[in-house]
C-alpha cells in the first residue's frame, strides 16, 4: 500500500507542474542548442540529432524538485531521509550549473570547443569526484555504513582509502548514467525497469523505509517518459540523470547490495567504457574507434532508427536487472 500511495503521489505532483516546466524552460530559452563547430567534431551528432534542436532541457528537474519537496512533506524526517535530501540536492546543483554552462548563449567557439577536449571532461570529472566524496562521506557517517560489497562475499571495511575509491567509482557509474541520456526515453526507461528492480530488493531485505522514495522516483518517472518518448518534448539532462544515479547508489549502499547495481547498470558501464576509448583513441593516436560515442549514438551513425537503439538497450537493462536479482538470490 505505501508503495501505490507514493507512486501516485509522486505521479500527481509530477502531472501537475510538468508543463508549467516545459513552458518555463521555453521562455527561458533552455533548450537543446548546437551548431557546426569549425573543426567539426560534431559533425556526426548534428547528422544524427540536429533535428532536435530547440527542444527543452533540463525536464529532470521535474522528476529531482518533486522528489525532494515531496520527501520534505510527506515522509518523516531519519538519517535516510536528510542524506537523501542533502545528495539529490548536491547533485542536481551541479547539473543545473553544468547544464547552464552549457547553454550560455555567449560562449565562444573556442570554448565550446574546449568543452570536446580531454582536459575539459577531466576537470568535469574532478568536480563531480568532490560532489560524490561529500556524499558519500555524510552517507557512511550518518547511516553508519562500515562496510560495502563489491563483490559477493567480500566486505571492504569502509575508511579513508576505501572511501576515496569508492567515491572514484560513484563518479564513473553516475557519469556513465549521465551521458547515456542521449536518445528519447534511453535512460528514462532504464531508470524505470531500475526502479522496479530496487523494490524488489529493498522488500526482500525489508528495508521497507526506503519503499516511498522509490514509489516517488516511479510515478514521476512515468509522467516524465510522457514527455520524453520520441519525439520528446523535453529532455532530462544532468538535473535529472545524476540524482537519480544517486539514489539508486545510495539505496544499494545503504542495503549493502551495490555489487548487485553494478550488475543491474551494466549498460551504464558500456556506454562509459565507450567513450573513454573513443576520448583515449583520439587523444593518444587520433583514431576514432567508434563513429560517435558514447555507443548509442554509434549504432544511430550505422543506421538503426533511434527507436530501435532505445528499445533494444532498455532489454538489456532489463535482462541485466534480472541477473542482478538471480544473483542477490543465489549469492546474497
Amino acid at each position: 500500500m505505501v508503495i501505490t500511495n507514493f507512486s501516485i503521489l509522486g505521479f500527481a505532483a509530477t502531472a501537475l507542474w510538468a508543463p508549467l516546466l516545459i513552458n518555463w524552460l521555453y521562455r527561458l530559452n533552455i533548450v537543446m542548442k548546437t551548431r557546426l563547430l569549425s573543426n567539426k567534431a560534431n559533425e556526426e551528432y548534428i547528422k544524427i540529432h540536429g533535428h532536435k534542436v530547440g527542444t527543452p532541457d533540463m525536464g529532470g528537474l521535474m522528476i529531482s524538485v518533486t522528489a525532494m519537496v515531496l520527501a520534505l512533506l510527506f515522509i518523516p524526517r531519519t538519517p535516510i531521509r536528510d542524506v537523501f535530501l542533502l545528495g539529490v540536492s548536491l547533485f542536481t546543483t551541479y547539473g543545473f550549473i553544468e547544464g547552464m554552462m552549457v547553454k550560455a548563449r555567449k560562449l565562444d567557439e573556442k570554448f565550446k570547443q574546449f568543452q570536446e577536449t580531454f582536459v575539459w571532461r577531466l576537470g568535469k570529472l574532478f568536480v563531480l569526484y568532490l560532489v560524490c566524496a561529500i556524499s558519500i562521506y555524510v552517507a557512511t557517517v550518518n547511516l553508519n555504513i562500515q562496510s560495502f560489497a563489491l563483490l559477493p562475499g567480500w566486505q571492504i571495511p569502509m575508511n579513508l582509502l576505501t572511501l576515496l575509491i569508492l567515491s572514484f567509482i560513484v563518479v564513473l557509474a553516475i557519469y556513465g548514467v549521465e551521458i547515456t541520456d542521449g536518445a528519447d526515453g534511453l535512460v528514462t526507461g532504464q531508470f524505470l525497469i531500475l526502479t522496479v528492480a530496487m523494490l524488489v530488493v529493498v522488500s526482500t531485505l525489508g528495508k521497507l523505509d526506503l519503499m516511498p522514495y522509490l514509489g516517488v522516483l516511479l510515478g514521476s518517472l512515468f509522467v516524465y517518459l510522457y514527455f520524453n518518448i520520441n519525439p520528446a518534448r523535453v529532455f532530462m539532462g544532468a538535473v535529472g540523470t545524476m540524482p537519480v544515479a544517486f539514489t539508486f547508489i545510495l539505496f544499494a549502499l545503504f542495503t549493502n547490495t551495490l555489487w548487485v547495481f553494478l550488475i543491474m547498470g551494466i549498460v551504464f558501464w558500456v556506454e562509459l567504457f565507450s567513450s573513454a576509448i573513443q576520448i583515449l583513441s583520439l587523444r593518444f593516436w587520433g583514431k576514432k574507434v567508434f563513429r560517435i560515442a558514447p555507443i548509442h549514438h554509434h549504432f544511430e551513425a550505422i543506421g538503426w532508427p533511434e527507436t530501435k537503439v532505445v528499445q533494444r538497450f532498455w532489454l538489456a537493462c532489463a535482462v541485466a536487472a534480472l541477473v542482478g536479482l538471480w544473483c542477490l538470490a543465489q549469492f546474497g
